[in-house]
């Protein structure tokens, strides 16, 4: 035992120092807008019936329950992108939950 914490003392003794610094910042101006078509909102799905009435398996809900959220995180951050490019182009989607 004494021979392995002996040779992990000379062994760290070896080895290199590693020295840290901060990484280099790289920041490239945009220099062209996206063509129009791509700065344009995207619009909510419509939502289900509040009128009718169905029995959805709970497998089936919780799949469609994914693809909804899915959908949603995905506008939100094309919506974040787009006004990133052009400010003020989005009207804010109103909170459903």
């Amino acid at each position: 035992m004494a021979a392995g914490l002996l040779l992990s003392t000379a062994l760290a003794g070896c080895s290199h120092t590693i020295e840290h610094r901060p990484a280099d910042v790289v920041a490239l101006p945009v220099k062209d807008k996206p063509p129009a078509d791509l700065l344009v909102c995207p619009a909510p799905p419509p939502a289900f019936p509040t009128d009718q009435v169905a029995t959805i398996p709970a497998p089936l809900r919780e799949t469609l329950r994914g693809l909804v959220l899915h959908d949603r995180d995905a506008r939100a951050r094309f919506r974040r992108l787009i006004e990133w490019i052009a400010p003020g182009t989005c009207k804010p989607e109103p909170e459903t939950r």
